[in-house]
Order: structure tokens, then C-alpha cells, then sequence
């Protein structure tokens, strides 16, 4: 009866070793697997995060040509620490893709005959029509078929404007002071294709001179082929659909355009706002509008 005991207890005794064991091998192959796959994770939204730089980069610089938006992207890419193994630039589309594979490797899973997984990576970026952002000057541009590098006046000085307008609008209030701040900084508020605001009638002589100066000494003096959006020489601006509307009054923004700022002409209250016509990809929302130049970015994995 001892010898039966003894019996059944080991051999109850070696199955639970080998459940033990087959546990523990579960676990460690969860374990490895948990493991390789958050690496892997990782590797995949590191990648991703630095293709979205460079495709970004890229489509920043794609009204410079081809080569300019094609080294943009690839030194971003590299910035953040990634390689791409092709980048194309398709300026009929205002499109940059970017195209990546790679192998990553895994640590723990080898024991379970996983030794890497292969992921393929792209993303483009494309340019479309701006229609709602923020940083705008309030001058309201008038409607009408701009050419890329010409000059144009943006504003009228005294004797020349219509019904006591000159071209200012009056974004976020009413008054020199905070239309001297607006034409310095930008409209910090969001404006968007559609909707109306309201002119700001007089020339604005005092105002246009000390934020024009400030414009001109705290730019660069860069080419506007090369001009970017954070250049103080860069004026971001409504387009509205008249012009002629007589004194304070409401206007509809169509669209929005972007002019290199050459500085002022004239003296005497008679100063007009003299700029080149440039296209440029800024932040904002991309939708259906009236395109005048000015894009903003998608992004699509």
C-alpha cells in the first residue's frame, strides 16, 4: 500500500513539472512577444513622425521647384534621425510623397521563430486651398487674377481711395490702435472664406508707416522666390469682393493671398503699400474656395 502511494505521488509530482514548464514557456513567449512587438510599435510611429517632417518640409518648399522640395524633405528626414528611400515631387498636383521600408528586428521572439517584421511607410503631403487661418493684416485685396512676382498696390493713399475706404479692414475691433497691432503682428483670430467683415475708413497714415518700418527693419531681406511664412516681409491677406463700399461696411472675404512687401510709396498721406504676388503653403485648413495662391498642408499615411 506504501509502494501504490509512493507511486501516484511522483508521478503527480512530474506532471505538475511539466505543466510548470509549459507555463513558463507561455509566459515567456507572451512576454517576448509583448516586448517585440512595442519595439516595433515604436520604430513604426518613429518613422512615421519623421516622414511627416519631411514631407511637410518638402510641400513648404514646393513652389521653389522640384530639387528645392525634393532636398528639403530628405534633410528632415534626416534631422529626425530616419532615411527615406524615395521622395516624389509632383509640382501638377502639388504633391510630395514619401516612400520608406524597413526590417525591425526582434529581440526577444527569436525563440519562437520570429526574427523581424518588414514595414513599408508612406506618406504625402499635398498643398490645397486655404480657407480658413489666422495672422492675416487687415488689407482687403481686391478680387481678380494675380501674377506670380508682379507688383501690385495694396493699398490707396489720400485723394485715392473710395468713399473713405483705402483698403483696411477692421479685424478683432475698430481703431488705429488695433489695427496698428494687426498690420504689425498678424490677426491673431481665425478668419475663413465667406465670411464678412467690416472695413476700416481712413488712411491710416501714423498707424501704416510705424508698422510698415517695423515690418521692413525685422525682415529679411530675402529674394520673394525664397520669402517663408514667417518672414515679416510675408503680408498674408484677405481677397474681398469690392472694393467700393462706402464708409464703415461689411465685405465678404473670397479667398486669401500672400505679397512679399516692397515697402511704401509716396509721402505725405499719400503713402500706398507696395508688394509682389507670391504663393506659399502656411498653416490652416485646406478646403474648396477660390484659390489666390495660398495653400495649406494634408497630410495622408
Amino acid at each position: 500500500m506504501f509502494r501504490s502511494f509512493k507511486k501516484i505521488f511522483f508521478d503527480e509530482k512530474g506532471n505538475v513539472a511539466v505543466i510548470v514548464t509549459m507555463f513558463m514557456v507561455a509566459m515567456l513567449g507572451t512576454t517576448a512577444l509583448v516586448t517585440d512587438v512595442g519595439s516595433a510599435y515604436m520604430a513604426k510611429n518613429k518613422l512615421l513622425n519623421a516622414l511627416d517632417a519631411g514631407a511637410l518640409a518638402g510641400i513648404d518648399n514646393i513652389f521653389q521647384g522640384q530639387s528645392a522640395a525634393q532636398s528639403a524633405a530628405i534633410s528632415y528626414v534626416n534631422k529626425n534621425g530616419e532615411n527615406v528611400d524615395q521622395v516624389v515631387v509632383n509640382t501638377s498636383t502639388d504633391t510630395v510623397d514619401l516612400y520608406r521600408t524597413i526590417q525591425i528586428p526582434f529581440a526577444f521572439a527569436r525563440v519562437l521563430g520570429f526574427n523581424s517584421v518588414s514595414y513599408q511607410a508612406h506618406v504625402q503631403a499635398s498643398a490645397g486651398t486655404l480657407v480658413s487661418g489666422t495672422g492675416f493684416v487687415p488689407i482687403g485685396v481686391e478680387e481678380q487674377n494675380f501674377i506670380y512676382g508682379q507688383t501690385y498696390t495694396l493699398s490707396d493713399g489720400a485723394g485715392e481711395g473710395v468713399d473713405g475706404n483705402y483698403g483696411y479692414l477692421a479685424l478683432g475691433g475698430t481703431g488705429a490702435c488695433v489695427f496698428e497691432q494687426n498690420m504689425m503682428d498678424g490677426y491673431s483670430g481665425e478668419l475663413e472664406v465667406g465670411e464678412q467683415v467690416e472695413t476700416e475708413p481712413g488712411v491710416m497714415e501714423g498707424p501704416v508707416s510705424t508698422a510698415i518700418s517695423y515690418r521692413l527693419k525685422e525682415g529679411e531681406d530675402d529674394s520673394f522666390t525664397n520669402a517663408t511664412e514667417d518672414n515679416p516681409r510675408v503680408l498674408l491677406m484677405p481677397v474681398i469682393n469690392t472694393g467700393s463700399e462706402q464708409g464703415r461696411s461689411e465685405v465678404t472675404i473670397v479667398g486669401f493671398a500672400a505679397f512679399y512687401l516692397d515697402g511704401l510709396q509716396g509721402s505725405g498721406g499719400h503713402e500706398e503699400i507696395i508688394g509682389r504676388f507670391i504663393k506659399m503653403v502656411v498653416p490652416g485648413t485646406v478646403g474648396q474656395g477660390m484659390n489666390f495662391g495660398l495653400y495649406s498642408v494634408k497630410l495622408t499615411h
